[in-house]
């Protein structure tokens, strides 16, 4: 269930609507200060508002201290108050089903297959997004989300709105012309039945084919006096304090929307249909935020004595010291497939393997330790064995360089090192959700930079659903993806390192007049720019080479 696509208004640098699709991996270029960690904040900002709901951070909960977002007021485009921040998030659901919401209703399990047409409409989704609208309210002098709208199958499916004061939440719209309502109608016969049917013509099995399933029972089931809820009226919501809803129960919808003859097992079943196709797809919005992680610019080295924490704390990975408690407990295996990335000849071969020594302390004041001085190793009076077992065992995290063959605790490599061991270790830990990493390159080597490249690719192709979120400015690490275009093309690339322009990618981040602006850059087959860059971006290399 990867978010395919971010897009962003009025928030920070933003103005104008800026859309990123997220690829397998996704490269962020342009010059410094244009923006590229604004479109990271975003991801970091509706982490917090899907996951905490929290509309006001300035500190996050991946960011640790690297991350400042310095609440609402500054980080809306120009600190205008005026103006609304929208983030939209879309899914890819071809694998994945949305959730069914049956809290208060377990015992009625027969609602699933008492209205199997109803049941079935949420199988048919297959792609959704999910828009939030964030903004400051004078009444209550804080912000507020005061709209939520989601879509699916690339069509506005329903939209909730508050009040300024955020007292009155309302369903202000389900368009029942959606075509996952419709099945194999299209909306344009729909409307065309509709507009008959008001104009008198009843309704027979063609009418009631066009319309589908949900318009008919929309009739059925809602009081029409007044207009028709959802569509010409508002039903009004309990249990939410905003427009986004609840998340893991059913919608509570207002009881006066329902006609008087309706069944007690009609109007479960219509709750959950709703609570499945508009609450659901933010819940899983929200979990795939959860499975963001973080990989700041600049990656500390652990102090001397260094000492890993036991409580999990993802905002560690921001500066990078999750990584060294990352291998302080992981096994062999991990270590391995590290130590394969870090010191192979076709990897980064930099030289370095990393070792998590075992061993156990013997206190001087031991009964052991006079006996090992003196050379009795066996006593009759004691079982050494027996006592060694015993004493817990310690862990000491090592550096081995292997051109001088000498063992380093992590403060003694050399800074490039530093930088690129979280790289690493990020890379093969996380399994799913997206890798954010801002400057994987930094203070490396050029044949690190080509073959971190390799590195972010077989992790794709080992792990569909992962996310690599790049942003960079290494001209070596966009050539080695290319290479690997190129020679997948060619039906040349070696093993899990094939790539496709479709896995791939690329946006020129600069400022404009209207704020920040997000450029495509699109790859072909034979792993050729089809765009140019604007502003000749990379055009150093032809002049220094040519002038």
């Amino acid at each position: 269930m990867p978010i395919t696509a971010l897009t962003i208004e009025n928030f920070k640098g933003i103005r104008e609507p800026v859309r990123v699709e997220l690829k397998p991996i996704t490269l962020l270029f342009g010059p410094n200060s244009a923006g590229k960690s604004t479109i990271i904040h975003a991801l970091h900002y509706a982490r917090e508002i899907f996951e905490r709901r929290n509309l006001n951070p300035d500190r996050t909960l991946l960011g640790g201290d690297s991350i400042d977002l310095g609440g609402f007021e500054t980080l809306v485009h120009g600190h205008d108050l005026a103006l609304p921040v929208t983030l939209r998030l879309d899914l890819d659901l071809s694998g994945e089903d949305l959730p069914r919401y049956l809290e208060g209703y377990e015992d009625y399990g027969f609602l699933q297959w008492q209205e199997p047409d109803l049941w079935s409409i949420p199988s048919e989704v297959h792609s959704a997004w999910v828009k939030i609208t964030m903004r400051w309210s004078g009444l209550i002098e804080r912000p507020l989300l005061t709209a939520y709208e989601v879509g699916v199958n690339g069509e506005t499916l329903a939209i909730i709105e508050t009040t300024e004061d955020g007292k009155q939440i309302n369903l202000t719209r389900i368009e029942p012309f959606n075509p996952v309502f419709l099945g194999k109608s299209s909306p344009e016969g729909a409307k065309g039945r509709l507009k008959k049917l008001f104009q008198g013509e009843g309704l027979d099995g063609e009418a009631i084919e066009a319309f589908g399933e949900i318009f008919l029972r929309l009739f059925e089931l809602l009081n029409t006096e007044g207009g028709m809820p959802g569509i010409t009226k508002n039903i009004a919501l309990a249990g939410q304090d905003s427009a986004m809803p609840a998340w893991g129960v059913p919608l509570k919808l207002d009881h006066s929307m329902w006609n008087k003859d309706v069944t007690f097992e009609d109007e479960r079943s219509f709750i959950q249909l709703l609570s499945s196709l508009i609450t659901g797809p933010g819940e899983l919005v929200r979990d795939g935020l959860s499975r963001l992680c973080y990989l700041g610019p600049l990656r500390e080295v652990p102090k001397r004595g260094h000492r890993p924490i036991t409580s999990p704390d993802a905002s560690r990975w921001a500066n990078g010291l999750a990584a060294y408690d990352t291998l302080f407990f992981s096994d062999e295996t991990f270590i391995d497939r590290v130590n394969d990335w870090l010191a192979g000849e076709e990897r980064l071969d930099s030289g370095y393997r990393v070792k998590v020594k075992k061993y156990r302390e013997l206190d001087e004041e031991h009964p052991l330790m006079p006996a090992l001085l003196q050379g009795r190793i066996l006593d009759e009076d004691m079982d050494i064995r027996e006592q060694l077992l015993a004493m817990p065992i310690l862990r000491r995290l090592l550096i081995h360089d292997e051109a001088r063959n000498i063992e380093l605790v992590p403060q003694d490599i050399g800074v490039g090192i530093s930088q690129v061991l979280p790289v690493v270790v990020a890379s093969l830990h996380q399994k799913t959700g997206m890798l954010v990493v801002e400057q994987p390159e930094l203070h490396t080597h050029p044949a690190i930079q080509v073959a971190l490249g390799d590195l972010f690719i077989e992790q794709t192709r080992l792990r569909p659903d992962l996310t690599f979120i790049l942003e960079t400015h290494s001209e070596h690490l966009m050539l080695r993806f290319l290479r690997r275009i190129r020679e997948t093309g060619e039906q040349e690339a070696p093993g899990n390192l094939s790539l496709s322009p479709a896995e791939l990618s690329i946006y020129f981040v600069e400022q404009g007049e209207n704020g920040i602006t997000c450029t495509p850059i699109r790859v072909d087959e034979d792993g050729d720019f089809v765009d140019r860059w604007p502003k000749g971006f990379f055009a150093e290399r032809a002049k220094e080479l040519f002038s």
